[in-house]
């Protein structure tokens, strides 16, 4: 039977994960032990290599990475490499591709099902329609996609036996963007009642700054 997976799409680091025979999820660490899957890209020679390689090399002279694009989803940005130009999207799709390989060396060669993605709450319905195509030009069968806040309130009240109750302030701040939910939660009932953020404003806006 195929297995369920969950994607986070980030900024500056992606991750992927399963729900074990348990019904728990489980992060997948990938051939070299890591469990965090840097979201930069450096083309050689054509070919696309994705991962901890790429992030050393962001920044180095005569080097064509391309990273942080996450937040450029859904314009019309594009990155000049060599010859060719790649979209937001693009690239976005490599990474895509890179974690539903990571999570086929833990599973097995067609056992991956349906996956959810991750999204940051205030992604436009063009960057959600672009995280979509990524997701299928990458091979993945999306099942849905979740804004980012929402999927750690759902984990918390998963992770809480579902004992909460009340109003409460989800906050997601990352390497690129900066979300903020309202939820309500009555046992394991979870409603969403306002979501917002900034694109971009991080890790690296404050590394900048």
């Amino acid at each position: 039977m195929a297995t369920f997976i969950g994607i986070d799409l980030g900024t500056t680091y992606s991750l992927v994960s399963y729900l074990d025979e348990t019904g728990r999820p489980q992060i997948i660490r990938d051939s070299a032990g890591d469990n965090l899957i840097p979201s930069c890209i450096e083309f050689v020679d054509n070919e696309a290599q994705v991962g901890e390689t790429a992030r050393r090399n962001l920044g180095v002279p005569n080097r064509d990475v391309v990273a942080r694009f996450k937040r450029d989803m859904g314009t019309s940005t594009k990155y000049k490499v060599g010859d060719k130009e790649y979209t937001p999207a693009d690239c976005s799709a490599l990474i895509l591709k890179k974690l539903l390989q990571v999570a086929e060396e833990k599973l097995g060669k067609g056992e991956v099902g349906e996956a959810v993605v991750t999204i940051p709450a205030n992604f436009t319905n063009e960057a959600r329609t672009e995280t979509l195509s990524a997701a299928k030009k990458a091979g993945l069968k999306v099942k849905n996609i979740v804004n980012e806040p929402t999927a750690a309130a759902i984990y918390y009240v998963f992770q809480s036996g579902g004992e909460l109750s009340g109003n409460f302030a989800v906050y997601d701040l990352g390497g690129g963007t900066f979300d903020v939910s309202i939820i309500k939660v009555e046992n394991q009932d979870i409603t969403v009642l306002s979501s917002e953020g900034v694109n971009k404003l991080g890790g690296d806006d404050f590394d900048e700054a």
